[in-house]
Order: C-alpha cells, then sequence, then structure tokens
C-alpha cells in the first residue's frame, strides 16, 4: 500500500507540471476556469465581465460581475478530473469572490506488504477561498485571497490555510501591471510528521489591450523567488565520448532556466460576445519535452462565448504526447 500511496502523491505534481514536486498542494497556483487555462493561466489583468477570472485576482471584480455562478469541468484523463466553482456577491457594498476547487487523481490499488489487495482508495485536493479588495491609494489596488486547503490521499489527510496578496495598477496610456505573492501560509497538519512547503509564488504581470486592434496580450514571470532554480539536471541526458568513453553530463544553460518563467497569452476580441485565446507556457514545454521527439506541450487555446444571461468558455491544454487536458465553464447571471 505504500508503495502505491507514493505513486499517488507525486502524481498530481507530475501531470500538474510543477518543476520538481518541490511542494504539496501545487495545485492552488492555477484556476481551473477554462478562460484562464486557455491563456496558460495568465490572465491576471482581464478586464472582462466575467467574474471566475476574479479567483486568481480579486481586484478583477466589478459590478457587472456580481452575482455570478461559474462551474468549470475538467479531464485529463487516467481518472484524473478538475471541478471548480465561483459566486460574486457583495456584504455591505464589499465585493467578494467565494471559489471551491477539487481535484480527483482516481482510484488506486491497495495492497499489503505482500501485495495482496486490499481493495481500492481514492486521493484528492480541495479549497476553499474569499477574495476581495482591501484598500486603494495612489493609484494602486490591493487585495487579498484566503484559502481554507485540504488533501486526501486514502487515510492521509492533510490540512492548510494560504493566502495571496496583490498589488495592481491600470495605467491610461501604458501597459497595466500587476505584483502578486500566492500561496503564502502554513499546514495546519501534515500527512506525516514531516511538515511541506507550500507552493508560494511571487510573480508580475503585465498586459494590455491594443489602441488600434481586437488584441489584447499578456507576460507572466513567475516563481521569481526562484529565480534560475526551476530546472533540474537529468541524470540521463548525458555525452559519450565515441574516443575515450568518457560520460559528460548535460547541464542546462542560464537561458533555458530563465525561461521557464515566463508565460504568455494573446486573446482575439473579434465581437463583444465572441473571444479567442491562445496561451505558451515555456516551462511546461520544457518539462514535457522529450529528447526523442518534439511535442506541442506549453501550448493552450480557447474560445469564449457571451450571451446576455450566460457565457461558455472552453480551453484545450496540450500537456503532453501522453494526452491534453479539456475544460468547459459555463457561467449565470443569477
Amino acid at each position: 500500500m505504500i508503495k502505491k500511496l507514493v505513486i499517488s502523491m507525486l502524481l498530481p505534481f507530475t501531470m500538474l507540471a510543477q518543476s520538481g514536486g518541490s511542494s504539496i498542494f501545487s495545485f492552488l497556483d492555477r484556476s481551473m476556469f477554462a478562460g484562464s487555462s486557455s491563456l496558460a493561466n495568465t490572465a491576471y489583468l482581464n478586464p472582462t465581465p466575467v467574474g471566475a477570472y476574479a479567483l486568481q485576482n480579486p481586484l478583477l471584480l466589478t459590478d457587472t460581475s456580481m452575482h455570478q455562478l461559474e462551474v468549470s469541468y475538467g479531464s485529463l484523463g487516467n481518472g484524473i478530473q478538475t471541478l471548480q466553482s465561483t459566486f460574486g456577491f457583495t456584504i455591505k457594498g464589499r465585493a467578494l469572490l467565494l471559489g471551491v476547487q477539487s481535484l480527483s487523481y482516481g482510484e488506486f490499488n491497495a495492497t499489503d506488504n505482500w501485495g495482496n489487495s486490499l481493495g481500492t482508495f481514492s486521493a484528492g485536493d480541495m479549497s476553499l477561498s474569499v477574495g476581495t479588495q482591501l484598500l486603494e491609494a495612489y493609484g494602486w489596488k490591493l487585495g487579498s485571497n484566503f484559502k481554507l486547503v485540504s488533501g486526501t490521499y486514502e487515510s492521509y489527510q492533510s490540512w492548510a490555510l494560504t493566502a495571496d496578496l496583490m498589488a495592481m495598477r491600470r495605467f491610461k496610456d501604458a501597459p497595466d501591471v500587476i505584483v502578486m505573492l500566492k500561496n503564502t501560509g502554513f499546514q495546519l497538519s501534515a500527512y506525516s510528521d514531516q511538515r511541506e512547503s507550500l507552493p508560494t509564488n511571487f510573480l508580475f504581470a503585465i498586459g494590455d489591450k491594443l489602441k488600434y486592434a481586437p488584441f489584447r496580450w499578456s507576460f507572466v514571470l513567475d516563481e521569481i523567488q526562484r529565480f534560475n532554480q526551476l530546472g533540474y539536471e537529468d541524470p540521463n541526458n548525458t555525452v559519450v565520448d565515441p574516443i575515450t568513453g568518457n560520460v559528460t553530463q548535460t547541464k542546462q544553460n542560464i537561458f533555458n532556466r530563465s525561461l521557464r518563467h515566463l508565460s504568455g497569452s494573446i486573446e482575439f476580441l473579434p465581437t463583444q460576445r465572441t473571444h479567442f485565446m491562445l496561451g505558451y507556457s515555456f516551462r511546461r514545454q520544457f518539462e514535457m519535452a522529450l529528447p526523442t521527439r518534439r511535442t506541442s506541450g506549453g501550448f493552450s487555446l480557447g474560445t469564449g462565448l457571451y450571451f446576455d444571461k450566460f457565457t461558455l468558455h472552453y480551453a484545450n491544454e496540450l500537456r503532453s504526447i501522453a494526452g491534453r487536458m479539456n475544460t468547459i465553464s459555463l457561467s449565470i447571471t443569477i
């Protein structure tokens, strides 16, 4: 059973492409909303009327995004499924966004130390969050997002409290910018006696809409606190000298490691009711690449359809040659 448990705990880190699996609850670093997924998780500045974008940045909440109920469902295959729901509302004039995220990693075979079957067990993570704007000063908006997180792997369970803190500014004649510290916090209880680190992420995002063309672009530099540390040395990536037989480890250059911090997206807005999105993550492309075969990992694309009372979003993420992740989202104004 221990072997199966270890595999189940490593699976989410592998499938969600987090470098090295260096922290728990890595799913907190992304939104499961199809609009955000199709933009390679770079939608920190999108000024749209869809409230689900505000799960990553509650400063995006507006009057038009209030009382929207969003439900998103995604599938990666092999029993891995994502589910998300958000709702915007006000309390005493303050806009808030309530969000729920759930990831199911499927069922696994449970065995004893001799390999005898003991049945099956499930594994999954979940978070409950609430976000709002705190204040506005000198043209900057300051906001926060608080999360209660839990993970269950067979009989092992962990709880944590995390928070996102962000500062955003919109400029009239220059691109908008945001600085954010994501997922800072602590474990309330651990899976074992050893407490693990959370996926803290310090990032900077910049984006704007072209003045004379229906395009909006965004770039994100994330994991700045781990700059030049996202790569790893593959022990199988070696070169053998044909004459001497000496084996040399191939190391990643600084350009490769630096690009792993960069993601970008572009959104085509031909009409107010139809949007097309394209995103690219260098880190995902590098981590999902195979030395013997070119892949399209890192690309994501999608579309958004806007109606009077609801919106539909669809995202297709090219994760690796093993498969794609498809996500569909429905937002309804109540």
